[in-house]
């Protein structure tokens, strides 16, 4: 059996506020011609199938056309679980209706303990839990993070595994120690989100969704696939991809994507910009650092002209130019030293009124006027 196992597809997604549906149609039109390369029997999607919990009609258009093309006419099994972006129970409308498809899909807590079985292999679908959903559904009040969420569920399932087979998790989580980018935008405070890896040594493979790197955590059995599509530029440099695992060989390979446009920063100076020297492609979605811009009128709106998938401006200011002098002062008294300090901050002599006000003031406080 091969499965592939892919992840936070973030469909409807928008960088500063520019669609990107039509890129992720290409990326997902990619996909399905892999499926038919790799003769894929299995597909996985570990969370965030879209960006908002509310997804628009044009999100669930291209979803569905997707699902069409892979569980329809080519009859693969779809494994999918709800993420944190997602709104589970409005993915998971008619869950039990399209079972009949292959199309298996969970979004609560009572979902993860009934596997999903094909060809002997026993899948785990375990949706983005929050703990209090897990402490009402346990009835538990001692379940605060999702540590405690993810171990009650994984407690259950593991009373029930016939470890005599191949069991798989599948599910939506941060797994401490792994890597985040500004992409993950949920609010974490300290680390109540991370669940321990220990929490799956029982299953033969885990395969997760959340966060948008490959490289987020290294291990044999416990992997992440990442996004489909950059989401921020501080994921540039990221692979970005999808993962098979071929249970006849054991092999567990990572696959990139190819994109016809991609995140690029640039950085230098306006004129760098409007002269082409900054060695970025001018088609790219670009984020652009640029200097010497304060003398500029509507700088977005020439540059635009120049890139026309400009997506941020950043203006770098220039550093202000610090001369610095130094005096010996060790030779003056008091008097002679405030009144130097005068001099250097107003360009003026103290008058003969502030020089009596200022005797008088030192010599009340017992201050020496000799050197």
């Amino acid at each position: 059996m091969k499965i592939m196992h892919i992840a936070d597809l973030h469909i409807g997604r928008t960088i500063n506020q520019y669609a990107l549906l039509e890129d992720q149609a290409l990326v997902l039109n990619q996909i399905v011609d892999q499926i038919d390369n790799s003769n894929i029997d299995v597909l996985v999607i570990a969370g965030d199938i879209y960006d908002r919990s509310i997804p628009s009609k044009e999100a669930m258009q291209l979803y569905e056309q997707f699902l069409l093309a892979v569980n329809i006419e080519r009859k693969i099994p779809v494994l999918a679980v709800s993420g944190n972006h997602d709104g589970a129970e409005r993915l998971g409308h008619a869950k039990s209706y399209f079972k009949q498809f292959q199309y298996y899909l969970s979004t609560a807590i009572e979902d993860s303990f009934e596997p999903v079985i094909i060809n002997d292999v026993h899948f785990y679908l375990v949706p983005y839990i929050e703990p209090a959903t897990a402490r009402n559904y346990f009835d538990d009040e001692s379940i605060r993070s999702h540590q405690d969420t993810y171990q009650a569920i994984i407690s259950r399932i593991k009373e029930q595994m016939d470890h005599s087979l191949t069991n798989i998790l599948v599910s939506h989580l941060f797994v401490a120690g792994g890597s985040v980018t500004e992409s993950e935008r949920e609010l974490v405070i300290g680390t109540v989100e991370n669940v321990n890896k220990s929490l799956f040594d029982s299953f033969d493979y885990t395969m997760l969704g959340h966060l948008h790197t490959p490289d987020a955590i290294h291990d044999d059995k416990v992997f992440y696939s990442g996004s489909i599509m950059r989401y921020s530029f501080s994921e540039i440099g990221q692979r970005k991809g999808y993962r098979i695992f071929d249970l006849t060989t054991g092999d567990v390979s990572f696959e990139p994507l190819n994109f016809e446009r991609d995140l690029e920063v640039g950085l230098g100076t306006y004129n760098d910009a409007i002269t082409l020297n900054l060695g970025v492609n001018q088609d790219a979605y670009l984020k652009l650092e640029l200097s010497e811009m304060e003398a500029i009128n509507e700088p977005m709106a020439k540059l635009k002209q120049i890139y026309p998938n400009l997506l941020e401006l950043k203006p770098v200011l220039a550093e202000g130019k610090h001369i610095t002098e130094t005096k010996d002062m060790t030779h003056l008294n008091t008097f002679d030293l405030i009144a130097s300090f005068y001099e250097e901050m107003t360009n003026h002599h103290l008058d003969d009124k502030q020089k009596d006000v200022l005797t008088s003031m030192l010599s009340a406080g017992g201050e020496s006027l000799e050197t």
